[in-house]
């Protein structure tokens, strides 16, 4: 068997193992897309927020800041950290209180506004491409 054929063999199971798993973990509702129906403890669910936080963006990008920069660049990190933690313990309880599973989706209701809606989505946007392109940057110099 050629090199291409185990590929194809390979990556054809996996998207057929993928598939299979998203049809028979189908989620019924927005709730249970976006919070797992409340059924996450709450140790999980702060342990997966705690992994999201110590990715390599966090890692690589804030050890070369320090390295780079000295001691006096560690605020950097504080901020990070602190701004974290704030968002966490200052947004989503407003956002559980009002019923909404995205920013975007809460700042439109909230100011009833498609133009304020609008504007929180392309900020998310420009925040999340940001932040792909450190984690991929870390992958490649972790591999």
């Amino acid at each position: 068997m050629s090199q291409f054929a185990i590929n194809l063999l390979f990556v054809g199971g996996s998207f057929a193992l993928y598939i299979g798993i998203a049809i028979w973990a189908r989620a019924g509702s927005t709730s249970d897309f976006y919070v797992a129906g409340g059924g996450v403890h709450p140790i999980t669910n702060g342990a997966a927020i705690g992994a999201d936080w110590m990715s390599a963006a966090s890692f690589i990008s804030m050890a070369g800041l320090i390295a780079a920069g000295g001691y006096a660049n560690s605020t950097f990190l504080m901020g990070w950290t602190g701004g974290y933690v704030l968002l966490a313990m200052l947004l989503a309880p407003y956002l559980r209180k009002f019923g909404k599973f995205t920013v975007p989706e809460f700042i439109g209701d909230r100011f009833y506004s498609k133009n304020a809606r609008l504007v929180a989505v392309i900020c998310l946007i420009v925040a999340s491409v940001t932040y792909v392109i450190g984690q991929m940057a870390g992958a490649g110099v972790a591999f």
